[in-house]
């Protein structure tokens, strides 16, 4: 959306610009024609000026915090994990039991493992448009969908959340990248199961049409504002209760799973009546040979 705004503000500041300089020309027109001060205009267009360097200025500031921002959240996703597989390492060089070594280890591969997704989301935003990549075959959304519910089971149950799933009843198959609408899958389901507060509620559930399949995740989690619900697909955009709850997010997954949606010509978007109002996911993917 800020690639879309871009353009269009600069358009615009070109355009008013113009606009000004041409009543400047005939300045000494208007103001006999509209019995205006001679000096009203040459202030306009002065005020218009800095106005619009103003604007410069403040764009290009918030460009320099999104990129300082950017490298804050990868150093602390980065240093988190490194530094428990330092920690456990050195635990594993003490003369300890062999199940507690054995615990150690899992601490250092859960870790190891962590690094390994964060890689493969930064490599995510460089291939996720290269259509080469994917690769299509036929599918069942309820395995996606019931594979990336036990990825994250253990953390369904400590917050004791109800998961209602619907049974995809006359669901047909969908041709898909498998890997890549597993991610988009994991994504949705892993924000609706972080957001969601103890005892909370998770309905998915899925309509078959003639030409295309609606999969819908809906939560009763921290809800969405009118400007989250605009830029909840941007990249690097978090809002600020995500940004408490989870401190490791990148705000990279939406924005990639987007793109993922877009290169099967679906559509992805997200409805909620406001903060702490729940939110819901719809992804829509068209049926095809």
């Amino acid at each position: 959306m800020s690639k879309i705004l871009k353009p269009i503000k600069i358009t615009l500041s070109i355009l008013y610009i113009i606009l000004i300089f041409f009543l400047m020309l005939k300045k000494e027109q208007i103001g006999l024609s509209y019995n205006l001060p001679v000096w009203i205009i040459p202030s306009v267009f002065f005020v218009s000026i800095l106005y619009i360097c103003y604007q410069y200025i403040v764009f290009k500031i918030k460009e320099g915090e999104l990129e300082e921002e950017m490298i804050s959240i990868i150093n602390h996703t980065f240093r988190t994990p490194l530094t428990s597989i330092i920690w456990n390492v050195k635990e594993l060089e003490k003369n300890i039991p062999q199940n507690e070594k054995f615990l150690y280890l899992q601490k250092v591969n859960n870790s190891a493992n962590k690094i390994l997704n964060i890689v493969d989301v930064l490599v995510g935003i460089k291939n996720v448009k290269d259509t080469s990549g994917y690769f299509f075959k036929a599918i069942s959304m309820r395995e996606i969908v019931e594979k990336s519910i036990k990825k994250y089971r253990d953390k369904i149950n400590k917050k004791n959340i109800i998961f209602q799933v619907s049974i995809f009843k006359d669901i047909p198959l969908l041709t898909v990248d498998l890997n890549k609408i597993s991610f988009v899958i994991d994504t949705i389901i892993e924000n609706a199961v972080s957001y969601t507060k103890q005892d909370g509620k998770i309905l998915i559930d899925c309509i078959s049409g003639s030409k295309k399949l609606t999969l819908f995740i809906s939560d009763t989690g921290i809800g969405l504002s009118f400007i989250d619900k605009m830029m909840i697909f941007s990249k690097f955009y978090r809002n600020k209760q995500a940004k408490l709850i989870n401190t490791d997010g990148m705000g990279l997954r939406l924005y990639l799973s987007k793109q993922i949606i877009k290169r099967h010509h679906g559509k992805i978007y997200a409805k909620s009546n406001g903060l702490n109002e729940g939110t819901t996911f719809f992804i829509e993917l068209p049926f095809r040979k």
